[in-house]
């Protein structure tokens, strides 16, 4: 009678449940993937990405499967959310933002200040996630989302929407994801760098021509607003000074008939700011770094490749320095490194959270360097010379 009594009072608990009934079903959802944000003639124009996350299982399983294919539509409004109830009126089911990957944002928007309003949009959207990154681009938007990778992977794991992978194989402009941007944007002193996308041509199918994303320049925003965009040989010096860089090649190229080339990875950057006795107030730069020599057309020395590398190091930091302070550029963060390590000092200085920055601000830049191998070799037999002294 007693197990009766439980057996009836399970039941009728059960009866309480909700259970998922106003949940939806994955597959009656569509999927968006990426998002463009452009501002023409006074309206904001926005092309929305939507993905099949059937070509992601499969790629995930190992098997071929299908080329994985977007389909991109496109709305307009006074803002981004009016822009994208517009969109919602021609979907055939429910979207899902849990899986948005990317934004890229036009040049134009980014002029317009349109960036703030794109951050604050989808930070407010609960479904929305801080890994999600941001790009700037002076291309079709259009075309840039209708893109599909190379070996017909999931749209998931291409560049934009994965970009860590590529970076670390060729450390040269770090993404920017929501949690980052916002810090970067929030702070007075902070300046965010966005990758700048450019269509390329270098790729090709058997049956098509075929596009893919150019990273190479970046773009820096302040206040929300457009300050400068920075070219490809810019970025060189850039790079090395980026606390996430992993790997990168440096040209160590003299003249049209020598080339040289060396990989650098393990790097570490410390800077060190210094009060001086008039209240001036400059940088020690101070980074340690190894190096493997991968293309000489001539024997060379292991200090005499240090000393190259160094000095082509020593070009490309200063030179992207100097083109960034003339544009009101804080590239390599010196503002923050100050706030951080004499907040005394740096309230003294600062104006609108920067600080001043001159053409003798950074006091040195100090490089340690050391040659690990030279690819699939040891040290010998291109150092071999160099040991039998």
């Amino acid at each position: 009678m007693k197990e009766k009594k439980i057996l009836l009072l399970l039941i009728a608990c059960s009866l309480l449940l909700s259970g998922c009934w106003d949940e939806s079903e994955p597959e009656r959802l569509v999927y968006a993937n990426g998002l463009g944000v452009d501002y023409k003639d006074g309206k904001i124009i926005i092309y929305m990405q939507i993905i099949n996350l059937s070509g992601l299982a499969q790629s995930e399983g190992g098997g071929g499967g299908a080329t994985s294919k977007a389909d991109v539509g496109r709305a307009e409004g006074k803002t981004i959310e009016e822009a994208t109830f517009n969109l919602y009126h021609t979907l055939d089911r429910r979207l899902y933002w849990g899986h948005l990957s990317f934004v890229v944002l036009s040049e134009e928007a980014i002029k317009a200040g349109i960036l703030q309003q794109a951050a604050d949009f989808i930070d407010r959207y609960r479904e929305t996630r801080y890994r999600m990154y941001f790009f700037v681009t002076q291309d079709s938007l259009k075309e840039i989302l209708l893109m599909n990778p190379i070996e017909s992977i999931s749209l998931a794991f291409s560049k934009l929407s994965d970009p860590d992978a590529n970076y670390r194989q060729s450390s040269f402009i770090e993404a920017i994801n929501l949690r980052e941007l916002i810090i970067d944007l929030d702070e007075p002193a902070h300046q965010a760098k966005l990758p700048i996308i450019k269509l390329s041509n270098q790729w090709s199918a058997q049956d098509e021509p075929r596009k893919e994303p150019l990273i190479e320049s970046a773009a820096v925003v302040s206040d929300h607003k457009l300050i400068g965009i920075l070219p490809k040989h810019i970025m060189n010096g850039a790079r090395l000074v980026n606390k996430n860089f992993a790997r990168d090649s440096v040209s160590l190229s003299s003249n049209k008939n020598t080339t040289t080339s060396v990989l650098v990875y393990d790097k570490k950057v410390k800077i060190k700011p210094v009060v001086e006795k008039n209240g001036k107030v400059r940088f020690h730069i101070k980074m340690k770094l190894n190096a493997n020599a991968q293309t000489m057309t001539e024997k060379k020395k292991r200090k005499e490749l240090e000393n190259e590398l160094k000095q082509a190091i020593h070009n490309e930091v200063y030179k992207t320095y100097h083109f960034t302070r003339k544009k009101g550029i804080d590239i390599f963060k010196l503002s923050q490194v100050l706030y951080r390590d004499n907040n005394k000092a740096w309230k003294r200085i600062q104006k609108n959270g920067e600080i001043p920055l001159e053409e003798d601000t950074i006091k040195s830049l100090s490089l340690d360097i050391k040659f690990k191998n030279s690819g699939k070799v040891k040290l010998t037999p291109l150092f071999d010379e160099e040991e039998k002294q």
